[in-house]
């Protein structure tokens, strides 16, 4: 009886040990995630919830087949969605921190995936996170480098544009390039003037968005009074009746941030073939 009874005690310290040693060289949260840091810096910023984190990521299976390659990713920081999920990973990290995380497969897919679960998941698949923390930004930090990196992107557009087409004029204080392609006849439009014009916008590329032409009449509008954007009330008021000019408008006189519809994205300059039929 001795002997089976230490048989029995020996089996189940076998099974604690292995149990124990299942993630060979990871600890175990208290909510259950298991986790190794490749490399940390302690002094770095921790994100918290509504950061922006940028990240490098790995997804693999415990077969080590690759269910996402390593790639670069922007998210926001949020409560995690269960136990041991990939915010609570990212809540234990530093800016500049690398590590593995081990998570639930089914749970992960099923809360990030809209409930997508591949056929090889089960209850108890695992999936390993490889990330590193490349950067942490505030939203407000985010939105700012966002925008300054659209406007710079927005300026070039306009320079290799003005460049390819052999552009001489100085643009305006407000950046508009006013091409005249027809000298027109006696004065300029007067602000509150109603002015009659022809027009075709189109974006730096060529694609039309709109055109008066097609429609087969000329658009009428007050000039000054806000009716139009602020490249159109400036360009406008520069021209004589019969002339025709072509407008270079970047965005901060156009749509800007915000943008027009599904055809004009935010920080888009534009083109305008323009003609000044009349004004009264």
């Amino acid at each position: 009886m001795k002997i089976i009874n230490r048989l029995i005690l020996l089996t189940a310290l076998s099974l604690v040990f292995t149990a124990c040693n299942e993630y060979k060289g990871y600890k175990k949260t208290e909510s259950g995630l298991y986790y190794k840091f490749y490399s940390q810096n302690l002094s770095g910023y921790i994100p918290k919830n509504d950061d922006v984190v940028s990240i490098k990521l790995e997804i693999r299976t415990k077969n080590d087949s690759i269910i996402q390659p390593m790639k670069q990713l922007t998210t926001m920081m949020q409560p995690s969605k269960f136990q041991g999920d990939i915010f609570e990973a990212l809540s234990m990290m530093h800016e500049g921190d690398s590590a593995s995380f081990i998570i639930n497969a089914k749970k992960y897919f099923n809360a990030y995936n809209y409930g997508i679960v591949p056929p090889f998941v089960d209850e108890k698949t695992m999936l390993w996170f490889t990330i590193k923390i490349t950067k942490i930004e505030t939203v407000v930090e985010y939105k700012l480098k966002s925008q300054q990196l659209m406007i710079d992107k927005e300026k070039e557009l306009i320079n290799q544009y003005v460049t390819e087409n052999n552009i001489t004029v100085t643009p305006t204080v407000s950046g508009l390039y006013y091409i005249e392609t027809k000298k027109g006849k006696g004065t300029s439009p007067s602000e509150g003037q109603t002015c009659y014009v022809h027009y075709k916008g189109m974006l730096l590329d060529g694609t039309v968005f709109d055109s008066s032409i097609e429609r087969g009449e000329p658009f009428p509008f007050p000039l000054g009074q806000g009716q139009v954007i602020k490249g159109w009330d400036e360009g406008i008021a520069m021209m004589k009746k019969g002339g025709k000019a072509l407008f270079i408008i970047p965005s901060s006189i156009a749509y800007g941030d915000r943008g027009a519809g599904d055809l004009i994205p935010p920080y888009t300059p534009l083109l305008f073939e323009v003609e000044l039929v009349n004004f009264q």
